[in-house]
């Protein structure tokens, strides 16, 4: 198995010749040495190499940019483009705001208060806010708001011009302390929401259109778009804002117990219930141990909802519905916030932003998202993946970015034909947001990676996962398809990630016989290497069974420990994950037919060096694709003609789906 070391959480030996790798995306892997001084020798450099940097350039993501650029050159010009993400993301700020219709000229303006991050080392450098509201009050507002993170406009609806923002939290404390510049930011954002929709709106008639709410006329029934007044200057009618909803992803007891440290919340807010990171990191665990152990059929699902993963996940996505409710449906512009704004306030924003804007349902798009709501607003992800220098603490760690990337997940499930990318992109995004081969997720803020030049010195993730690998295409995708999601946030309606949970879909696949996980063929159980789930070689080797006549053999042949149902569950698992499309880099084929041998012996070396081959990668990629779906069709027909397995009505409908 090819892993990278940034992907290893803990090693432990749990028996005298029993190794347990502990992954960070769920997965547990055991390895069996023949002595228990070799055991031990393993125990201590993988320990050693798996630590924390002590300085960021230790991480191979460095290594491997340096190589790429010896390597290749002769062709560096063009390799370098390759290793760069595109202009829509490098140009993202700019492109955004026109995008989304902000009116600059009496609504909004872009603040530059933050210029080399001089108010705040987690913000962009750029900001949106209120036109009237000037950089003296904004500073103001810095010193009220829980590490400077002022109320910050991000999204715009194009119809009826609600906006979403998003901040820290306000430093009320148990004194109750209050902020007039503040107070004034917050409800000029609803006040600019009504300006900016009103000016639209007029472009849009051409002045035309006139409607007189001077005697008193209700405004609560009246869409922004037919707010129109064909007056101009002072002499124009004003036009009652929306009242701003104000969304804490906290509950209220957490909210409370934050003014003890200084925090608090504004007043009236919405609650919304989510839990912290280290309830999120101890649901994790939970779920990690049950996934690795052998299931037991009867208990397996409430032991699942034991973990009360899925209960988190229905929690966020009900949070975006809220704000997307709001946005689309009410025109009420919407501010979110949690404590210091950098883990449950992303995973709502984005999610929303997600659900409101089909754009984002794009390969581009999507990479806009992730760029702008995690990465310019300062999610901590060394700290969070365990990856940055000295982050040791563990307290820090959460799987916060792949609790949201599951959500995504959920909604692809649910709208199989709005997004542009399969599951099998975001199966990679988890993987490489830990790895440590590319720089994208490196450092907590964008002020960090400036000064390490992690853009010029590594390699970004959208260089692989980018809209022309149609490895990652979703066949199935339609822009036609409906504008704005409202999904299903119930408990039941939530599906366990098996591509990235379970141990049937691991990061590799094995280059060959004597290292499978799991057991061989007719092999007794004495001879069978420790695996965390019994499992055929048939299945490793799906495609490879399809096409050649040798029917693939049922699991009830050598898994007598699973009942049939299970069986049939675990297949339709299987075949609905693509997790590795085309050659994954992770693969220790994919070395072979590249033709070139590994750049030293470490794990995540070798895993590298077959990423390095980016080019002969996607088209490898591409080439596989058919033969992926061919696949697919004939295994549904072969799952559909068994008579042994009965399936229920939903599970059916999920595996044709």
């Amino acid at each position: 198995l090819q892993v990278p070391l940034q992907l290893i959480e803990s090693v432990e030996c749990r028996d005298i010749f029993q190794l347990h790798l502990t992954c960070k995306d769920c997965k547990v892997i055991r390895c069996q040495f023949s002595t228990f001084e070799q055991c031990q020798d393993w125990l201590k450099r993988l320990n050693n190499a798996i630590r924390p940097p002590s300085k960021i350039e230790d991480l191979f993501s460095f290594a491997y940019h340096a190589w790429c650029m010896e390597v290749y050159a002769s062709e560096k010009e063009q390799h370098g483009d390759l290793c760069r993400p595109g202009e829509h993301v490098t140009s993202r700020f700019k492109n955004e705001v026109e995008r989304m219709g902000f009116d600059m000229n009496n609504a909004w303006r872009i603040s530059n208060i933050n210029e080399k991050y001089k108010l705040c080392g987690s913000y962009p450098q750029e900001i949106i806010v209120p036109a009237w509201i000037t950089d003296k009050e904004l500073e103001s507002v810095a010193s009220f708001r829980s590490w400077k993170r002022i109320p910050a406009v991000v999204y715009r609806h194009q119809s009826n011009g609600a906006v979403i923002s998003r901040c820290g939290q306000p430093e009320v404390s148990w004194w109750g302390w209050r902020n007039a510049d503040d107070e004034h930011l917050v409800q000029s954002v609803a006040k600019a929401c009504a300006s900016d929709s009103r000016s639209n709106s007029n472009k849009l008639m051409n002045g035309n259109c006139s409607r007189d709410f001077s005697n008193g006329g209700d405004l609560s029934d009246v869409e922004f778009d037919s707010s129109i007044s064909n007056a101009s200057g002072a002499e124009s009618l004003a036009i009652q804002p929306q009242k701003l909803l104000i969304l804490d992803a906290r509950s209220y007891a957490a909210a409370v117990a934050n003014r003890a440290k200084g925090g608090g919340c504004e007043c009236p807010v919405v609650f919304m219930g989510m839990a912290n990171i280290h309830s999120i990191r101890k649901s994790f665990q939970s779920l990690r141990l049950l996934c690795t152990q052998m299931p037991d059929p009867g208990n397996w699902l409430s032991a699942l909802e034991s973990t009360k993963w899925l209960q988190h996940l229905s929690v966020l996505l009900k949070s975006a519905l809220l704000v997307v409710h709001a946005v689309d449906r009410d025109q009420r512009p919407v501010l979110v916030h949690c404590s210091d704004g950098w883990d449950r306030t992303p995973q709502i924003v984005a999610l929303a932003k997600l659900l409101l804007d089909p754009y984002y349902r794009t390969t581009e798009g999507f990479q806009v998202l992730v760029e702008t709501e995690w990465l310019d607003f300062g999610h901590k992800f060394a700290d969070r993946c365990g990856h940055g220098e000295n982050s040791d603490d563990l307290n820090e760690r959460c799987p916060v970015f792949l609790q949201w990337l599951d959500c995504v997940h959920q909604l692809q499930r649910q709208f199989p034909c709005s997004f542009e990318f399969n599951e099998a992109f975001l199966v990679k995004l988890v993987q490489h947001t830990y790895s440590c081969l590319f720089g994208t997720f490196l450092c907590n803020n964008a002020k960090e990676r400036g000064e390490k030049h992690t853009q010029e010195r590594t390699c970004s993730v959208w260089s692989l996962l980018r809209a022309a690998n149609k490895a990652f295409k979703n066949l199935l995708y339609s822009s036609q398809s409906e504008s704005v999601l409202y999904p299903v946030c119930h408990v039941r309606n939530l599906m366990l990630w098996s591509a990235v949970y379970l141990p049937c879909s691991s990061p590799s696949t094995p280059a060959d016989d004597t290292c499978a996980p799991y057991p061989v063929p007719g092999s007794s159980p004495e001879d069978q290497p420790l695996g965390r789930l019994p499992k055929t070689r048939s299945f490793d080797n799906l495609t490879t069974a399809c096409d050649s006549s040798v029917p693939t053999t049922n699991r009830r042949s050598s898994d007598p420990s699973l009942n049939e149902k299970w069986q049939e569950h675990r297949r339709s698992l299987e075949l609905s994950s693509l997790s590795n499309p085309g050659d994954d880099p992770f693969d220790g084929d994919s070395l072979s037919k590249q033709g070139r041998a590994p750049v030293g012996a470490e794990l995540s070396v070798a895993a590298g060096v077959a990423e390095g081959q980016m080019e002969n990668i996607l088209q490898e990629a591409t080439k596989d694709d058919v033969g992926l779906e061919e696949h697919l069709r004939g295994s549904l027909e072969t799952v559909g003609k068994g008579d042994e397995i009965a399936l229920d009505k939903k599970r059916t409908e999920n595996l044709h789906g």
